[in-house]
């Protein structure tokens, strides 16, 4: 899922995943996701989330009480590839939260391949989706980027400065339409031991594809003027 937005990113795990879990089929999910999936793997849906979260007191037990959070450590995503088990996940991270800026389409890819050589160490099938609307929740404040990236490194936490609503700030802006778009199925092959090369050829192929779906859609929803930059 693209872009990562300013938050982090309990929409999924919290409004997505927790649907998945609540063996409520009929009243929680749309009937084209029922009539695809069993119910066995439905269960297996999870989220993946900041390893930090995992470690602050009071978002902990919210992050584990439905059991649909997973940590995005190698051992945490390795054991959901293992049990074969759909997910969702923003591959941003915490980056492009820090590189959030109002009406900018930004991605943080550049340097994210490490999900590509796990997807391809278990031959999985990636589902690339954007959100258009995302960038235009929230305004930001723009000083401070380079403050931002360097707690980033060395504390491994970014603490994002936005506003939404008037009213209440930590609401987004009612005036702004969201719109998720989801992309052609991307198979990847199975290889135990992908080189480098293939990493970077598969990540390319990626990247290609988020910009293709970026471009065939923003007009639709009224951001023909927009490009997307993958940083």
């Amino acid at each position: 899922m693209h872009p990562h937005g300013t938050s982090v990113g309990f929409g999924f795990t919290l409004n997505g995943a927790v649907r998945f879990k609540a063996k409520r089929p009929d009243l929680y999910l749309p009937a084209e996701v029922t009539s695809l999936l069993s119910d066995e793997r439905l269960a297996r849906i999870s989220g993946v989330q900041a390893p930090l979260l995992f470690r602050l007191p009071l978002v902990r037990p919210m992050m584990l009480l439905f059991g649909c959070c997973t940590p995005a450590t190698k051992e945490g995503m390795f054991g959901l590839f293992q049990q074969r088990s759909d997910f969702g996940i923003l591959p941003g991270g915490m980056e492009e939260v820090a590189l959030f800026e109002f009406g900018r389409e930004r991605v943080y890819l550049k340097r994210r391949k490490g999900f590509i050589k796990y997807a391809l160490q278990h031959g999985y099938l990636l589902l690339l989706a954007y959100t258009f609307g995302e960038c235009d929740l929230y305004r930001s404040v723009g000083a401070g980027k380079r403050l931002r990236m360097w707690l980033l490194r060395r504390c491994g936490f970014v603490v994002p400065l936005f506003y939404g609503a008037w009213w209440c700030p930590l609401l987004p802006r009612a005036d702004v339409a969201v719109h998720t778009v989801v992309g052609a199925p991307l198979q990847l092959p199975r290889i135990a031991e992908p080189t480098a090369e293939q990493v970077t050829a598969y990540h390319a192929l990626y990247v290609e594809a988020l910009t293709r779906l970026f471009d065939d859609h923003k007009a639709r929803f009224g951001y023909a003027d927009r490009r997307l930059e993958v940083i």
